[in-house]
């Protein structure tokens, strides 16, 4: 979760949290430049894995793609300087209205513990992409590494009418759709 202080009060009927539309995948490029302006901004993250060249990683993500928390005070805070921003496409607004979100939403989302999102959850439904078991259904038993970091996935294969446990490297299997 990237935040600076989560503030808890409103003073005024403008002062509060808004929504800030970024720019694809430039959240944390538009948090940086508001907060270097001197925004008080919040970004909830969550932990990803994914699979670059065979290794299973993890990355830092926004909970809400596109999408950030800014505290705004009424009549000191130079608004129009966000348009400009760089990462920033816009405030969101309804009805010509900048929208505001609820202080105790801001405090609920600060005080979650960091979430993890991973790769396949056991029992997922995937599909084989690629290999010598291209199109064959099967059912994850369990996500693992291997000495040297590559990362596989042990399913479960209907293979000549009976149920296999195989081994296959992560990269080969896809979630079905």
């Amino acid at each position: 979760m990237i935040a600076a202080t989560i503030r808890d009060e409103t003073a005024d009927d403008e002062s509060g949290w808004y929504v800030v539309y970024t720019k694809p995948r430039q959240e944390t490029r538009a948090l940086e430049n508001l907060c270097n302006q001197g925004f008080e901004c919040f970004l909830p993250t969550l932990v990803s894995e994914r699979l670059r060249a065979g290794h299973r990683i993890e990355i830092l993500e926004a909970l809400f793609p596109r999408y950030l928390f800014i505290y705004l005070k009424a009549g000191s805070s130079n608004w129009s300087a966000i348009r400009s921003t760089r990462g920033v496409a816009r405030l969101v607004e309804f009805g010509g209205t900048a929208a505001r979100v609820s202080p105790a939403l801001i405090a609920v989302l600060a005080e979650q513990p960091a979430q993890q999102k991973p790769l396949f959850e056991v029992g997922e439904k995937l599909k084989v992409v690629d290999g010598p078991f291209v199109g064959i259904a099967a059912e994850l038993l369990r996500v693992y590494e291997t000495p040297d970091g590559e990362a596989r996935v042990m399913v479960l294969m209907d293979i000549l009418t009976k149920q296999q446990k195989i081994s296959l490297p992560a990269s080969l299997v896809r979630k079905a759709a």
